[in-house]
């Protein structure tokens, strides 16, 4: 089959087990804790979304590669290429990753003015894939910048609060810490190549080359530390050294 050959090939497989097995340990964590926090719950199953979207997205390739033998509704479709469904979940990334620690501020104020920047962003986003991006076609590198700043300022204004308290001697054992440490990584190094995301297409196979790889090592690492950090925020409560992520 042409598809098992081009994941042999591009081996895109292997981002693809990453997922899964974050998206595994963070059901396992769910499962093992007691009294999770909803943003943490929520996040365990946008892990499980990003893994059925990964899946969904091997179908248009197949449909490419079969010459729209099969699957040809994809065939001058503007659902052939998978950049529509990830601008919409670089909206929900966005969302789901701030309000963790939007969530955990124990600043009022400032927890406030962060919520109505989280509720104007998608609107704004919306408004910016009809108008100035590209919505079917390229990553809109507005929605990527803005929303890369918000999970920037989000997870700052979190840490900024946990050096000021006792919560810095077991940041290392919550989940929180993994996520953001991933996700600030993940975003130094894919959004410069989302940006220009337009050049992504046959003509340019060194531009697809270089994305293929960045993202391939990329994804390792993040859900890599996701895992782990599941791991790790289950055993430090287990033996009761950690605040972690329970419903205060």
């Amino acid at each position: 089959m042409k598809l098992i050959e081009f994941l042999l090939e591009t081996k895109l497989y292997i981002g693809t087990i990453f997922e899964i097995i974050a998206a595994l340990f963070g059901l396992w964590f769910l499962r093992k804790s007691e009294s999770t926090a909803l943003e943490i719950k929520l996040f365990v199953y946008y892990l499980v979304l990003i893994v059925f979207l990964e899946i969904y997205a091997y179908l248009p390739i197949w449909a490419y590669l079969e010459e729209y033998e099969i699957l040809g509704f994809y065939k001058d479709s503007p659902f052939r290429r998978n950049v529509w469904w990830a601008n919409i979940l670089k909206i929900i990334t966005t969302l789901c990753v701030s309000w963790i620690y939007i969530k955990a501020l124990r600043n009022h104020e400032l927890r406030r003015n962060l919520i109505y920047i989280l509720l104007v962003y998608p609107v704004l986003s919306i408004i910016s894939f009809f108008t100035i991006g590209e919505f079917f076609n390229a990553y809109d590198p507005y929605v990527n910048i803005i929303g890369t700043f918000i999970i920037l300022i989000s997870v700052g204004s979190f840490y900024v609060e946990i050096l000021r308290s006792d919560r810095i001697l077991t940041f290392y054992g919550d989940i929180r810490f993994y996520i953001s440490f991933g996700m600030i990584l993940w975003s130094l190094c894919m959004v410069p190549l989302d940006i220009y995301s337009s050049f992504f297409s046959l003509k340019n196979p060194l531009y697809i080359e270089l994305h293929t790889l960045i993202h391939r090592y990329a994804s390792i690492f993040l859900y890599s530390l996701f895992s782990l950090g599941f791991y790790m925020d289950y055993r430090m409560n287990r033996n009761g050294k950690g605040q972690s992520v329970k419903n205060s």
